[in-house]
């Protein structure tokens, strides 16, 4: 999509973490930009920071009656939807055996249902405007293994599919697909919670800030890529070689990620 001034912009997850920042960027470009989040007094100071090219939208995503009716209720406020950012999720590291049942069901309901039913509300509209475009935020979680992180580097995996499967379908119709999938971001989100439970990453793994991300989501609506990688280090090799040759790349997987991700799944742990 060439130019973003004057879009409508619908962000889910924008009240805390990289949303903020993303939106920040959106309106900085000229656009509008529609938060949504559960917290309606965390999003409408968020929106008032913003100024007045935000607005507030409350909304629970893992409650249905609240989120299938959602680009109507947008659209009949703001106008026709352009871009739609699904950015809102839920990160869960710990062992597999100790995840909650209902942890990893909330955890796919916001991180890949959610996010499908909102992006077939919006394409509809879009593609009989012959214009816009979807971003998943995804992970390299997504695209390269890491231990105690089955749930979430699934849901991350799924969006991923999801774009390229979608890339193939619409093509040439005027409608874009992304999914841009950052390491670990520092300055907000999950990552402060990590640092705060088991301190650094390795600097093996690389790092990201919330303006890169913010820069790469723009950049990726502005010249329609697929799938981009947000990170401090050239993953791509790494993340090639999981596919290419997978017994080397579990191995450096481990190597490199393995101690930190048990570390975040120790402190996780319930009490026996």
């Amino acid at each position: 999509m060439k130019g973003l001034s004057g879009r409508l912009v619908l962000l889910t997850g924008g009240s805390r973490g990289i949303g903020p920042t993303i939106a920040a960027a959106f309106v900085q470009a000229g656009a509008r930009v529609v938060l949504v989040a559960r917290d309606a007094h965390e999003l409408a100071a968020t929106a008032a920071r913003l100024g007045p090219s935000a607005h507030a939208h409350p909304a629970d995503l893992l409650i249905p009656a609240q989120r299938d009716g959602l680009i109507a209720a947008v659209e009949e406020a703001h106008g026709p939807v352009d871009i739609l950012v699904n950015n809102a999720g839920i990160e869960e590291m710990m062992r597999f055996e100790d995840s909650p049942l209902d942890s990893i069901t909330r955890t796919l309901q916001l991180n890949v249902e959610a996010a499908l039913v909102l992006t077939r509300q919006v394409v509809p509209g879009m593609l009989a405007r012959g214009r816009g475009h979807v971003v998943q935020m995804a992970s390299v979680a997504g695209l390269a293994a890491t231990p105690y992180g089955a749930v979430y580097a699934a849901s991350k995996s799924a969006l991923i599919a999801a774009t390229n499967s979608l890339r193939l379908e619409y093509a040439g119709r005027g409608v874009g697909f992304s999914a841009v999938c950052p390491g670990f971001v520092v300055g907000a989100g999950m990552h402060e919670v990590h640092r705060a439970e088991v301190g650094e990453a390795p600097a093996a793994l690389g790092s990201t800030t919330p303006a890169a991300v913010a820069a790469a989501t723009l950049r990726a609506i502005e010249q329609d890529t697929g799938v981009v990688i947000v990170n401090s280090t050239p993953l791509r090799p790494a993340i090639a070689l999981f596919w290419v040759a997978p017994r080397l790349g579990e191995a450096i997987g481990r190597r490199l990620a393995g101690g930190y991700m048990e570390a975040l799944a120790r402190a996780r742990a319930p009490r026996r």
